[in-house]
């Protein structure tokens, strides 16, 4: 879910409400500027029009530059708040593993078969050093996803903010996209992005990302996970397909125009 970048927009939002509350202050010195400058006019009217057509002509075009900075950074604050409003719907990772590694999505007629008990022993087999361990927590969420997510679940209590959890995160992310459940493999993703943002993980957990907002339909915020790609990691693998993906979005944009009658 993208928390990281939760964070991030939040930031980018109160960078720009105080751009904006720096602009309209300088809106508003400029409109008093111009009442000035109308006053001095109408005192000094014998002044050729050729200097008060000068004058008036700058300040206008100087209020016009400032009153469009201001409508794009309202623009963008709106953009980003949408964003955040619902990237914040998103279930957190907490949620996730309170279910046993799943959001309750089950396809029709499916049915929760019980943990077989022949898995039970099978705790005493887990490394107790940190790298055995999250290596069979990556090969269990290929081979036995269940069990990845069990293992999964214990690694990141023990070592949360270690750099393996990162790798950890990611994968638990792809075995729920496997299994379409497209908002749970966000909250893993958001984890990557928040809290290892500068990993090797971290472009592929955006990428993956806005494959997930594509599938729920949120396609405004697929185009932002890929711009955020070229924005954070114009260097990875990921970038490549992140500006292929972005091509794809604007050709399906006009094409899909003509259908709507």
């Amino acid at each position: 879910m993208l928390e990281e970048r939760l964070d991030r927009l939040e930031v980018d939002k109160k960078d720009l409400e105080q751009d904006l509350k720096k602009q309209k202050s300088r809106l508003d010195e400029q409109v008093a500027a111009v009442q000035s400058a109308l006053q001095k006019l109408e005192k000094t009217a014998h002044r050729t029009g050729a200097d008060i057509g000068v004058q008036v002509e700058q300040i206008q075009a100087d209020l016009s530059q400032l009153r469009g900075q201001v409508e794009q950074y309202q623009h963008q604050i709106g953009e980003l708040q949408s964003v955040l409003d619902k990237l914040k719907a998103a279930p957190g990772p907490a949620a996730v593993a309170a279910t046993g590694g799943t959001s309750g999505a089950t396809e029709p007629g499916e049915t929760r078969k019980p943990d077989p008990p022949a898995e039970k022993p099978k705790p005493a087999e887990k490394p107790t050093d940190k790298k055995g361990f999250a290596e069979l927590t990556l090969q269990k969420l290929a081979d036995e996803p269940k069990v990845g997510r069990e293992l999964a679940g214990e690694f990141l209590k023990k070592w949360p903010k270690d750099s393996l959890a990162a790798k950890v995160h990611l994968e638990l992310g792809a075995s729920y996209m496997a299994q379409k459940d497209w908002r749970a493999a966000l909250a893993e993703f958001g984890e990557i992005v928040k809290n290892f943002g500068k990993s090797e993980q971290a472009p592929d957990a955006l990428l993956k990302s806005s494959d997930c907002f594509a599938s729920l339909k949120m396609n405004d915020e697929a185009r932002l996970a890929l711009e955020e790609i070229l924005n954070s990691h114009p260097k990875s693998e990921s970038a490549k397909l992140a500006k292929t993906k972005l091509a794809e979005l604007k050709k399906a944009k006009p094409a899909s125009a003509p259908k709507k009658k």
